[in-house]
């Protein structure tokens, strides 16, 4: 199997894994908002330390180190306001009241929700596989400031508050009382959202190696 396709594979067991065990989470009810939006977090600052570990040591396959060095200098900024934001207003703001959602939150930011901890431990596994199989191709940067992971960010901050107002009645009456299921209706969008995106992703790294393969291949 070449690079490309180990890679690939790679990146779609992480993503499948990830979506079980997030699913599992959900059925046995080990999950919350801040849960999910602050995985996703992670996953992010996860892929920029990996960027950035390719910069510190693999420099020689960067054209452009300055504007490499730049973007991902950008991309902790941003994920440091966002990690703010998350833990104030999904950890503690919108559960306040609800003294069980806020325990599993502080475990969650404790690292003692064992769900949580594995999701970490294979975004890790995935990025130093990747890691270790990927060259740099010029000024290549795999994430950008506006990577599908950071898109899915966003939707996913402003997706769970809208959900979680609708669903608690912060926006006005419905029909039917959704509050007990309020959790699940922000939870599972961001699961498909994430999903989709990052399906896109992969697809897209695997045709652009591909096609450099290719042409390497032809000038050999």
């Amino acid at each position: 199997m070449n690079k490309a396709k180990s890679i690939y594979w790679a990146d779609i067991t992480a993503l499948v894994f990830f979506t079980i065990l997030t699913c599992v989470a959900i059925a046995t009810k080990q999950i919350t908002i801040f849960y999910v939006i602050y995985v996703f977090w992670w996953d992010e600052i996860i892929k920029t330390l990996s960027d950035l570990f390719r910069y510190v040591f693999r420099k020689k396959e960067i054209k452009d180190r300055l504007t490499y060095k730049e973007k991902i200098r950008m991309r902790f900024f941003m994920l440091s306001l966002y990690v703010v934001f998350i833990v104030v207003c999904f950890g503690f703001v919108i559960e306040w009241g609800n003294t069980d959602a806020i325990a599993k939150n502080a475990q969650v930011l404790l690292f003692r929700n064992i769900y949580f901890n594995i999701s970490l431990l294979s975004f890790i596994g995935r990025e130093m596989y990747v890691y270790s199989y990927r060259g740099i191709q010029e000024n290549e940067l795999v994430r950008t400031m506006m990577s599908n992971g950071i898109i899915t960010l966003h939707v996913s901050i402003i997706l769970g508050i809208l959900l979680w107002a609708v669903a608690t009645r912060r926006l006005g009456s419905l029909p039917v009382s959704l509050e007990a299921y309020s959790t699940m209706l922000a939870i599972v969008p961001f699961l498909i959202i994430k999903f989709l995106f990052d399906w896109s992703a992969i697809r897209s790294r695997s045709k652009a190696s591909s096609a450099r393969n290719s042409i390497d291949k032809q000038f050999q």
